[in-house]
């Protein structure tokens, strides 16, 4: 056994190199696993927490052929955890470098799937030489050859050994992984059919009753590998989207420059090792980093599920996915920014447990466990049948065969993901970062719109502030700056615009209850903002207004009053809606409001105000529990229960400087016009997706017709599977092409 190999992962300096998290009995591991190949695979590894309870929970990357697994650290170590993972056939690499070199790593899978076709197109060239004197005759008319024929037989057998010995050896391996997990994947008939061929093929030329079926099988071997370095092909150019993360959703961060203390806004893309970074209030810490100054708490639920806060000190490890809950603090990078994390935290599942959409459960069930046996039940039922009309065992094993390898599903499986994979890169284009197909799909079944008001169909930059109190001076604005700086609510942010401070004072204590206000302690003066019920006074016609009070030392100063302004053709955004149920959430308590948006909207919208985050979350239980089917629209912020418990959540930003994990999708504030452009794509997608499965059963029924009848050979059965494959991808690649043309342009 090779076990030992793995003793280094309980190195201390070994083990930081594939650490993502840890904090006490808690440890998140990332590993390399180049033998993934399929969804089985994924399927298989993403159930190892049902087996072994000290597994606490798996998360698969298909195409960077990454995993990363929390376990309990007093229960396994992480050398036993790679033991377990080489048990179950998928060893990980031993490269701890890989994070750091995708690219070369991806180059050696290209590699091995290269010498794989190379290996089975020289062999399929050489059997399909010596073959041919067979099609032509030569048995018959050639002396020679039939006197010869022997060697020719056992120089086709010994050109088959490499197929089955590498081209195919991945599809038997894990045709028994699967088979020891309870996992009935496609890899079964195709190792059946390989090596049903190759074992009839072997009887017959020992026992010198014929050639056997080496031509199919190398044509079929070699016609497996085009399809797989085809479907890789599609995954990696048009699935795959964390290759360039700046374009995928445009998240900033603040960065802290050393020399003047300067704050700027950069691409997270851009951040580099020994950079700081200030996180602010509900932000998620992006990059493993040291606490240099500030009171750090924080939320670990989107990398271990539980929400417990967790206290850190100056000089301590902080690790990306974490989200401060508190006042400002600032960090030291220490790592580089691992684009796949994040999408990993984006891409987990939500806390609430949800159904698969329609689409996706009918493709995966029948794909894994209704199409293999049904065409393993078929071919044995065809053999069957030929064997009792006439007997020919040869009749019966080609019939056999034909059935196995016309009837792969491909194309059924890789339909859904390339259509709505390419509809996301499009969407990515015009301003709107959907995660992941599941939720274009669930997009596609949409009948309720929510929207938030303040700062979604609102613009918080182009709102009128008017203070109304006392004169503040220049020492009261800095210490109100230096508490609004810790939030990211778009009322904070754009107070904190207008009062143009540039230097701030350290905040202690800092507080802040979503959709209600803010407190903390400035230079030993407690200080606090908000609405005036979380204030506890009374202003004058209030109902009428939007407002955020300021209350200095508990003295009341003042507040500062809001005049909304709309996104630019709201009333037109809204008339184009007038096919789905509308509804707008607000926290605002102005009526004069309430009856504009009442005015612009379709009759039959609804609109609340004076609702808090608990009761827009409230709100969209209770759609739901009326089987409608949700999206929520917000700013990302008071909004993350309603988005996280929605089908689909949204967030707007015009400047997106934080990263939700709650949401399913970002959209661009000035894009808000296209949202109904991209609801109609989504419609479309579905349909599209519909079609292809229609293709690619009619193929399959048409070769499954032609294959019990017995007129199909297992040659031309084995050029004939790809096609399915590849009509399917160039319908998709063409279709979503036309209509993306057609409509985002």
């Amino acid at each position: 056994m090779i076990y030992h190999i793995y003793d280094c992962f309980d190195n201390d300096k070994v083990a930081e190199k594939i650490t993502d998290f840890k904090h006490k009995n808690l440890t998140t591991v990332r590993f390399l696993i180049p033998d993934i190949h399929c969804s089985s695979c994924v399927f298989v590894l993403e159930n190892l927490s049902r087996r072994h309870k000290s597994i606490i929970d798996v998360n698969v990357d298909f195409n960077s052929k990454q995993m990363w697994i929390t376990i309990n650290n007093t229960k396994l170590k992480i050398s036993e955890l790679a033991k377990i993972l080489h048990d179950t056939g998928y060893p990980p690499s031993m490269d701890f470098e890989f994070m750091e070199k995708k690219n070369r790593d991806q180059h050696l899978f290209d590699r091995k799937l290269t010498a794989k076709l190379a290996i089975s197109f020289f062999c399929f060239g050489n059997i399909m030489l010596l073959s041919i004197p067979e099609y032509v005759g030569a048995y018959n008319e050639d002396i020679w050859f039939f006197d010869h024929r022997n060697f020719f037989r056992y120089l086709m057998l010994v050109l088959s050994l490499p197929i089955i010995i590498y081209s195919s050896a991945d599809h038997i391996k894990y045709a028994i992984l699967g088979l020891k997990k309870q996992v009935l994947s496609m890899d079964v008939p195709i190792s059946i059919g390989i090596l049903v061929l190759f074992f009839w093929s072997c009887y017959e030329v020992f026992l010198d009753l014929g050639s056997g079926y080496f031509d199919s099988l190398a044509s079929f071997s070699l016609f497996l590998v085009i399809s797989k370095i085809f479907q890789n092909y599609t995954h990696n150019k048009i699935l795959s989207f964390d290759k360039n993360y700046k374009s995928y959703y445009p998240v900033l961060i603040t960065k802290i420059h050393k020399k003047d203390k300067r704050e700027q806004k950069i691409f997270l893309s851009s951040i580099k090792k020994g950079d700081i970074i200030m996180i602010k209030n509900e932000e998620i810490i992006p990059v493993d980093s040291i606490l240099i100054k500030g009171n750090a708490v924080l939320d670990n639920s989107f990398i271990t599920g539980e929400s417990h806060l967790v206290n850190k000190k100056k000089g301590n490890r902080i690790y990306a996915g974490s989200k401060q809950k508190g006042e400002a603090i600032y960090l030291k990078v220490i790592k580089d920014v691992d684009h796949s994390y994040l999408s990993l935290l984006w891409n987990k599942k939500k806390q609430h447990t949800k159904k698969l959409s329609y689409l996706n459960t009918i493709s995966n069930r029948f794909s894994q466990y209704f199409f293999t046996p049904i065409i393993l039940i078929i071919s044995i039922l065809t053999g069957l049948y030929w064997y009792f009309i006439n007997g020919n065992i040869l009749k019966v094993f080609q019939s056999t065969f034909s059935v196995l390898i016309i009837s792969c599903p491909c194309a059924l499986a890789i339909s859904t993901p390339l259509i709505f994979g390419s509809f996301i890169r499009y969407f990515s284009k015009k301003g709107f970062y959907v995660k992941d197909i599941y939720t274009m799909e669930k997009i596609s079944a949409i009948k309720t719109l929510i929207f938030d008001k303040t700062g979604t169909i609102t613009d918080p930059n182009k709102e009128k502030v008017f203070f109304i109190g006392k004169k503040i001076e220049y020492e009261e604005k800095k210490i109100i700056a230096s508490l609004l700086r810790n939030s990211n609510h778009p009322i904070s942010n754009r107070i904190l615009s207008e009062l143009s401070i540039k230097c701030f004072y350290p905040v202690k204590n800092f507080t802040e209850i979503i959709g209600k206000g803010i407190e903390g302690i400035v230079k030993n003066i407690p200080v606090k903002i908000g609405s005036p019920e979380y204030m506890g006074i009374s202003i004058h016609d209030m109902k009428n207004k939007t407002i955020a009070a300021i209350s200095i030392n508990k003295k009341f100063l003042g507040y500062f009053l809001f005049r909304n302004y709309y996104r630019s053709d709201m009333e037109n955004i809204f008339k184009n809606m007038k096919n789905y149920k509308i509804i707008i959430l607000s926290g605002d308590h102005n009526e004069l409001e309430k009856r504009y948006l009442k005015s612009i909207l379709p009759k039959t919208s609804d609109v609340f105000f004076s609702q808090s985050p608990e009761d827009k979350l409230a709100k969209v239980k209770m759609l739901q529990e009326k089987g409608e089917k949700v999206m929520m629209i917000g700013d990302g912020i008071n909004d993350c229960a309603a988005l996280n418990q929605s089908e689909v959540g949204i967030a707007v930003s015009d400047n997106p400087t934080s990263f939700f994990p709650s949401c399913d999708a970002f959209l661009q504030s000035n894009c808000l016009d296209k949202l109904i452009l991209f609801l109609k794509i989504s419609k479309i997608s579905k349909k599209l997706v519909i079609i292809n499965f229609i293709i690619s059963l009619f193929y399959n029924g048409i070769g499954i017709i032609f294959s019990i009848s017995g007129n199909l050979k297992p040659l031309i059965a084995a050029i004939l599977m790809p096609l399915s494959s590849f009509s399917v991808i160039a319908f998709s690649i063409i279709s979503t092409w036309l209509v993306s043309r057609r409509l985002l342009v």
